[in-house]
């Protein structure tokens, strides 16, 4: 009888968001094949929680790593005092001493020897905890072999050259979720380019529709647009269709709303900024959403405002529901996304008056 093989993939933990249903996604679909003996290892836990597969084992980081590795505004929503104080003095810490110092500070050696060991989630620059799998993957792991996925462009996230030189050392693939984030990791640190390859996100079509039609989220007005992603005013940019709302406004064009499902930092003072900007009557925050299909499924237009994408999961699961799309050009848009399926803007200008011109339209 052939010997399973023994695979380990460390996540920063399972919340809202779409590198985790990615995640999720491949965990299922590996879990599926019984040669394989699966191990999760997770800096933290998260509301994704009951989805992962059953028949894999799963084990946790220490109640520190656990504390740092969740979003501080999932921390808050706990009404802990002392979790929340402890997070909090965590942050403070790190922007002394370094976030890699800290990590080290929560990890010890996994025990055990697996056949491949794999680092779902990139590094990112914003926040001091938003990373750590590669450190782990690299130094904290015994393993025949080792992988590390990249989720985004890596020159437009401003990734640290000297940095991921030296991490990325220790990793014999490096996965891109797209041919153009391939391309551009290759550009931006070519000595690796043979450790390259390219794997496509995961999708779970049949629980993606079944989840569309759980529930009515809203009464239809006369041109309904969603955006799904993270409250996040650097990549995700969701101040800046807060300003897109008020031009529009300017312009006379108010029979229509914009809902931006998704939680995050800037998710307060965009509201703010919503209200000061007296557009709060179109644009809706509506804040993190467990299931954002139906939302998708009852909108004339999904719309993604990013500076930067790898290949997003959400929208492949609007091309599911067949939402048509409006996106900016990130680096994968031509590769992910087919005419017949929605328009990429090739700038900004020319994003707002395509939205200008769908919103018109559908009032003549």
């Amino acid at each position: 009888m052939e010997e399973k093989k023994k695979l380990l993939f460390v996540g920063q933990n399972v919340c809202v968001g779409g590198v985790q249903t990615a995640f999720i996604n491949h965990l299922k679909k590996l879990s599926k094949d019984p040669q394989n003996d699966i191990t999760v290892y997770l800096f933290s836990k998260g509301k994704l929680l009951d989805q992962l597969p059953q028949n894999i084992k799963i084990i946790y980081g220490g109640k520190l790593l656990q504390l740092i590795s969740l979003p501080f505004g999932e921390v808050k929503e706990s009404k802990n005092i002392f979790k929340t104080a402890i997070r909090a003095g965590s942050v403070l810490v790190a922007r002394v001493i370094g976030s890699e110092r800290f990590y080290r500070m929560c990890f010890k050696k996994l025990p055990g020897k697996y056949d491949i060991a794999a680092s779902y989630f990139t590094d990112g620059l914003n926040g001091a905890f938003n990373r750590g799998t590669n450190l782990f993957v690299a130094e904290y792991v015994n393993a025949d072999e080792k992988w590390t996925w990249v989720h985004n462009d890596p020159i437009l996230a401003n990734f640290n050259p000297d940095y991921c030189r030296k991490l990325y050392r220790a990793f014999g693939k490096i996965v891109c979720v797209s041919d153009a984030v391939r391309e551009k990791f290759n550009q931006f640190l070519p000595e690796y380019q043979d450790k390259t390859v390219t794997f496509h996100n995961v999708f779970d079509e049949d629980t993606i529709d079944r989840l569309s039609k759980e529930f009515v989220p809203f009464e239809k007005s006369n041109f309904d647009i969603v955006t799904v992603a993270r409250e996040d005013n650097i990549q995700k940019r969701i101040d800046g269709i807060v300003h897109l709302c008020r031009r529009l406004k300017d312009e006379g064009i108010a029979n229509f709303r914009w809902r931006v499902i998704g939680g995050g930092p800037a998710l307060e003072p965009n509201r703010e900024l919503a209200k000061s900007l007296k557009v709060d009557e179109l644009i809706l925050l509506e804040g993190e959403k467990t299931n954002p299909y139906p939302y998708i499924r009852m909108s004339d237009l999904f719309a993604l405002y990013s500076a930067y994408e790898g290949f997003p999961m959400v929208i492949g699961e609007t091309m599911i529901l067949n939402t048509p799309i409006l996106t900016t050009n990130y680096a994968a848009a031509k590769e992910q996304i087919p005419g017949d399926k929605g328009q990429i803007a090739a700038d900004d200008e020319e994003f707002y008056q395509l939205v200008k011109t769908l919103i018109t339209r559908k009032n003549t």
